[in-house]
């Protein structure tokens, strides 16, 4: 594993139907960083101005959204979630989050899980 490079996990929680416009957006950068998408569903901090929600075990909502994940190098994560957030951008409530997390360690299983004993036949 490599911790020589300062990487960066970026999140986005974005609407379903704006993944094509996201994935534009990340194939347009240079240094194109592979990403992931995962079906997740949940609610948001509130329903409406001023009040909160109390749901019951008969009323639960959930909004669905795709969960997007990638690691890059740090130095290129604030253009990235730029990107992300202008590409996912309707300008309505519950268009989604993105946020970074520092990664401490990162390695391809490829590059790393090569045992020496083993043999390329």
């Amino acid at each position: 594993m490599t911790d020589d490079t300062a990487m960066t996990l970026i999140t986005a929680l974005i609407r379903p139907h704006m993944e094509g416009h996201v994935v534009r957006a990340l194939h347009d950068l240079h240094d194109f960083p592979g990403f992931t998408f995962d079906e997740v569903r949940g609610q948001g901090r509130g329903r409406g101005q001023g009040g909160g929600y109390l749901s019951s075990d008969t009323d639960l909502t959930y909004h669905q959204y795709l969960e997007l994940r990638l690691v890059c190098r740090t130095e290129l994560a604030d253009d990235i979630c730029d990107r992300i957030a202008s590409a996912a951008w309707t300008g309505r409530k519950g268009d989604g989050v993105v946020f970074m997390t520092a990664v401490h360690k990162f390695a391809r299983i490829r590059e790393i899980g090569r045992h020496p004993e083993k043999r390329d036949d």
